[in-house]
């Protein structure tokens, strides 16, 4: 009768312990590492990666700051991408600051890119359902972040600065806007407000399409909202001294990228 072979575990530690320890010629059997060892071991490696995972790369192009969550194209540093699942609601997963030349006035402009999973408007509505679902593009935040302050790609939108929450309509015709923090109010050209309480109606809407350029100026102390580089609209802050214009810092150029798949290229000048 041949005997049943060893179990797994068993074979590898009698495997190991035949022969000699190579070096020094003691004759001293090796040893199978104990379980809690290996453990040790893949602990260690484990640590290894995440550090590698957790290290930022370095900025690039016009980058001045970027969270990991948010990916740069390796052959063109002006696109930017995020994963997620979030359409309905602004949670912010990443965000990116941007060196400017003239602290005083700058523009940032934004224009989402995807192809057949970005249609707007009845190209939208052309699309299978499945098409709908696979559609990117729903959600960002655009505005300025003190030079103070580290994002951490998480919650900026209160803390670092000021900006416009852009939301697509279901249908994608319109984005629906409002600042953030929502202490605020938008107006028009026309002197028109607009709350910014996103729990409100009565919200700024600006028509969405397919190959827009979406934008801020910051300029005399005010934050614009621009649409093909043209000014629609300026945000009110409150602020403990009634005064209308932002708090007399530095600031740069800011994106807050949602949890929900995004792909942009973005520009400041």
């Amino acid at each position: 009768v041949v005997p049943p072979p060893p179990p797994p575990a068993a074979a590898a530690t009698a495997a190991v312990a035949v022969g000699t320890s190579g070096e020094g010629g003691g004759g001293e059997a090796q040893k199978a590492p104990a379980e809690q060892e290996w453990a040790e071991v893949l602990q260690a490696h484990n640590a290894d990666l995440d550090l590698l995972e957790t290290i930022p790369s370095p900025p690039r192009g016009q980058v001045r700051r970027i969270t990991q969550e948010l990916e740069q194209d390796v052959s063109d540093p002006a696109v930017f991408r995020v994963n997620g699942k979030d359409k309905s609601w602004f949670m912010q997963k990443g965000g990116v600051t941007f060196e400017r030349g003239d602290s005083q006035r700058f523009r940032l402009e934004v224009r989402f890119s995807g192809g057949a999973t970005s249609r707007f408007g009845d190209d939208y509505a052309d699309l299978s359902r499945a098409e709908q679902h696979a559609t990117i593009n729903w959600l960002l935040m655009i505005g300025v972040s003190r030079g103070d302050y580290q994002l951490t790609g998480y919650k900026d939108c209160k803390a670092s600065g000021y900006y416009f929450l852009l939301h697509l309509n279901y249908r994608r015709t319109h984005w629906r806007i409002i600042g953030c923090p929502h202490n605020s109010e938008l107006e028009d050209l026309d002197g028109k407000l607009y709350t910014c309480n996103p729990q409100d109606g009565g919200q700024l809407e600006v028509p969405a399409a397919e190959g827009q350029a979406l934008g801020v100026e910051l300029a005399d102390g005010e934050l614009w909202l621009l649409d093909g580089g043209q000014r629609v609209a300026r945000g009110h802050w409150a602020h403990d001294n009634g005064d209308s214009k932002l708090p007399d810092v530095a600031y740069y150029p800011a994106i807050l990228t949602p949890n929900c798949p995004t792909e942009l290229t973005a520009t400041v000048t």
